[in-house]
């Protein structure tokens, strides 16, 4: 998109702010926080249209923050990690859907990440929480640029296959136990794993948010008792199935065990915001909440107004909530319902930390500074965004238009579907017959564009 005269001096006001961290000294560089959870709904926070469950604290954050409300991840959850760690459109570095332990292929070894390029500008970087991008050795976090890890090599649901050896054979969870005890787990779900030395199997699941949380402090005051900046990644195990939540929170909110969960999440956000405060950090930390993917409409997560939910290129299953909270750097109260995705946030934050993506590969994440500043007439930096499930192109937004190219089930054509976002965010009328030729000019530029995506993939990792 081409920017306006005074656009253009914003955004160049902005990105000497954001890059001017590069020349100071470690301590002074921003920390940085993502929380990321698991299968949570558009309308399951209140500040995003929740009535039925009670999230003070991450209403606090978007009062004091900015919320973006066209904020856009993959379908399901192991792909939009992958975009979040590289940059990428997922399909481009390979990982295109879930990943099972059962599987012998990962986050490719030779992708830079964001904790690597985190890393190279001084900061400490963790993972607490879900891995779910490979679980052989050599996908680790620790080989992606982690210094620590605690947390979940998969989803939560995700078990021990006592048919399949080979898995059995590999997993780097085997510390600690013989190849014949891991072959007889069969309901030993979800171990818990500590920089790649299971310390817990199966893991306790209703203390898993709670340690995350604890887990997550300490690491802060490490860090800030070293002198250096931080890098957190916490990606939650819930609201994804099963469901669990504290003693403390059972029974807590009005949509059942679905919304306790959700409660214990938002005590947990309100719990490190505290402690950065307590820790003299709060007001160089930024903070950013989102999550993986559209909910599970059939435990109690929701999506209105949209349609659609996990699995589904409707927005229900790939438009989340995202708040992003920085005192005096990003201003109170702000929203911006111009399009960006999870895949922006590599740029973005290397940049804010001094750094600069490679320029080695190509990405498709792009700098939304402006966005998270509410820049004066700040604009989406992508002319589209893609919708992809699997490898298979299913359409594209630009501004208020969404176009999908989709075979419905039980059907053996595809059949054209044309939307006004704006209008129309529950995709009901479909409005190709009345707009054919903003149909034909979006259904040109998908094919365009996938046919010069498929020129440019990278292999996805793999383990013999």
């Amino acid at each position: 998109m081409r920017n306006s005269p005074h656009q253009t001096l914003w955004l160049l006001l902005v990105w000497g702010c954001f890059v001017v961290s590069a020349s100071l000294p470690a301590k002074e560089k921003p920390n940085v926080l993502v929380i990321l959870a698991d299968d949570l709904g558009y309308a399951d926070i209140g500040c995003f249209g929740a009535k039925d469950i009670a999230t003070p604290h991450l209403d606090r954050m978007a009062k004091e923050g900015v919320s973006l409300t066209s904020f856009y991840v993959s379908a399901v959850c192991s792909p939009t990690r992958a975009a979040l760690m590289t940059g990428c459109i997922p399909q481009r570095v390979g990982i295109g859907g879930v990943m099972f332990p059962r599987n012998t292929h990962g986050l490719n070894p030779d992708e830079t990440t964001l904790p690597e390029l985190m890393r190279a500008q001084g900061y400490a970087t963790a993972l607490i929480g879900k891995w779910h991008l490979g679980n052989q050795d050599k996908f680790q976090p620790l080989n992606h640029g982690f210094d620590y890890w605690f947390g979940t090599p998969a989803s939560n649901s995700q078990t021990f296959d006592p048919k399949i050896k080979q898995y059995a054979k590999d997993c780097v969870w085997r510390e600690g136990y013989t190849r014949e005890s891991i072959l007889k787990m069969e309901q030993a779900k979800c171990p818990l794993v500590r920089n790649n030395v299971v310390i817990e199997v199966p893991a306790d699941q209703p203390r898993l948010t709670r340690r995350y949380t604890e887990e997550t402090i300490a690491f802060i005051k490490q860090s800030r008792d070293a002198g250096k900046p931080f890098f957190v990644y916490l990606p939650h195990n819930m609201p994804h199935i099963p469901l669990h939540a504290s003693e403390k929170f059972v029974g807590s909110s009005q949509r059942g065990l679905y919304g306790d969960v959700i409660q214990e999440l938002d005590w947990s956000t309100g719990k490190i915001l505290k402690a950065l405060k307590q820790f003299g950090l709060e007001k160089n930390t930024l903070v950013i909440f989102t999550s993986d993917n559209g909910p599970n409409l059939k435990f109690g997560g929701r999506a209105t107004p949209f349609s659609g939910s996990k699995g589904d290129t409707r927005e229900g299953g790939v438009r989340v909530p995202f708040i992003a909270r920085w005192p005096g750097r990003i201003p109170a109260n702000q929203k911006s319902d111009e399009p960006a995705t999870v895949m922006d946030l590599l740029p973005t934050l290397v940049r804010l930390a001094g750094g600069q993506p490679p320029a080695d590969r190509i990405l498709d994440g792009k700098n939304i500074a402006p966005l998270l500043t509410s820049a004066p007439d700040a604009r989406s930096p992508h002319d589209a965004v893609y919708y992809l499930r699997g490898r298979t192109f299913h359409g594209l937004r630009a501004g208020p238009w969404k176009y999908r190219n989709v075979r419905p089930k039980k059907s053996k054509t595809t059949q054209q579907e044309l939307f006004n976002l704006h209008d129309d965010p529950g995709e009901q009328k479909n409005l190709v017959e009345q707009h054919p030729d903003i149909a034909t000019r979006l259904r040109k530029q998908l094919a365009a564009f996938e046919t010069e995506f498929r020129k440019n993939i990278r292999p996805t990792g793999t383990s013999e």
